[in-house]
């Protein structure tokens, strides 16, 4: 009799604490308005000129930001330069290139502040701030989707805006996992 009762406080418990986990962070708490550059701004900027401003459609390689030593610095420690990457998301002084090298270094954000992002990025797209490119990126991460791909919030958000963005076959594979098992590097 005993371990059915804790069973039944067990479980609201777990439920609570999955919940509050996977609950997609509150970025109204970022700053709109901040015009200084931070070091986000200052590595996605100094990494665009030391390309001759190429649009990363030209490069060999849009993630090449991520062997620099200042994007490995920020791509080690996302979560501290969410808001940043959300004020370069919907700024119109950055161009989609340089939207794309903020997303590339956002890959390993947990998954509450990533859900977040997708929230805002769906936002940004409809609004026109942001193109098919970009929100390709940011809903089919290489990082955080690897790990979370069976998460319903996360299937959700990726459902919502994959359609616009992705062929029906490849969002099949992977809703169904399919993908993500047969991915080459396993993420990185």
């Amino acid at each position: 009799m005993k371990r059915p009762y804790s069973l039944l406080l067990i479980i609201p418990f777990l439920l609570i604490v999955a919940w509050r986990i996977w609950l997609p962070a509150d970025l109204s708490a970022c700053p709109a308005d901040v015009e200084t550059a931070g070091p986000l701004t200052l590595v996605i900027r100094d990494y665009f000129e030391r390309n001759s401003r190429t649009d990363w459609q030209d490069m060999d390689d849009r993630f090449d930001i991520l062997s620099t030593p200042e994007g490995q610095s920020i791509a080690s420690q996302p979560n501290s330069h969410t808001c940043e990457a959300l004020r370069v998301l919907q700024s119109p002084a950055f161009s989609q290139s340089e939207k794309i090298f903020t997303m590339a270094l956002m890959f390993r954000l947990p998954i509450d502040q990533y859900m977040a992002l997708m929230d805002r990025s769906h936002q940004l797209y409809t609004q026109g701030k942001m193109d098919k490119e970009v929100l390709t990126l940011v809903v089919f991460p290489r990082g955080t989707a690897i790990n979370y791909w069976w998460l319903p919030a996360w299937r959700q958000r990726f459902s919502r805006d994959a359609p616009s963005v992705l062929d029906a076959n490849l969002i099949n594979d992977v809703l169904s996992g399919r993908y993500w098992f047969d991915y080459p590097g396993a993420g990185f």
